[in-house]
């Protein structure tokens, strides 16, 4: 089977397709990231600071779309991780709407975990500006707010903050078939 520029064209349709929840969020999360430049700036990759990359270019490398480190590394690097995720939808209650988590993983190796600039810890004014770009703000429709804020260590190399945001959204309530968004009846 031979893969087309329709296909991939296909494919490139969930990045704001209004169905999955996911895609989309964190699409605006990671347009918010890179678009922040003291987040850019806190992060403190050398190497791209060196090419004079674009914000976009820590999008893979600093900033990640799930909670995932290399495991082998040649230069140190501090990294956002985020994941988005709902437990369920609350039926038994209230059909329209779900809970919606964002959570951020901020990992700052040891050798680079102070901001020269500031003398903060970086994990911890990674996870200020963090919680200036989220708390409070509207993100696919809902307000999101903080609901924790832990920071511990995963392993000798590291330190590592959490913040956990949540918001209501709808559950799942709008369908999209060739091309057409439409609200599906869950009899309400």
């Amino acid at each position: 089977m031979k893969w087309t520029k329709k296909d991939r064209d296909e494919l490139l349709k969930y990045k704001k397709i209004l169905d999955d929840d996911n895609t989309k969020l964190k699409e605006e999360i990671k347009a918010r990231l890179v678009g922040n430049k003291y987040i850019i700036h806190v992060l403190h990759n050398l190497e791209l600071e060196k090419q004079d990359a674009e914000p976009d270019d820590y999008f893979g490398i600093n900033i990640r779309p799930a909670f995932i480190i290399p495991e082998t590394q040649t230069n140190v690097q501090n990294y956002i991780c985020f994941e988005t995720s709902f437990k369920e939808t609350s039926w038994r209650n209230n059909h329209i709407t779900k809970e919606q988590q964002i959570i951020f993983y901020i990992l700052c190796h040891e050798k680079n975990y102070i901001d020269e600039e500031t003398g903060m810890a970086r994990h911890d004014l990674l996870g200020a500006l963090i919680s200036n770009e989220f708390n409070h703000k509207i993100l696919s429709g809902g307000r999101i707010r903080l609901e924790s804020d832990i920071a511990s260590i995963t392993d000798t190399q590291y330190l590592t903050r959490t913040l956990t945001f949540i918001m209501n959204t709808d559950a799942n309530l709008v369908k999209t078939e060739n091309g057409v968004t439409g609200f599906v009846n869950h009899k309400v």
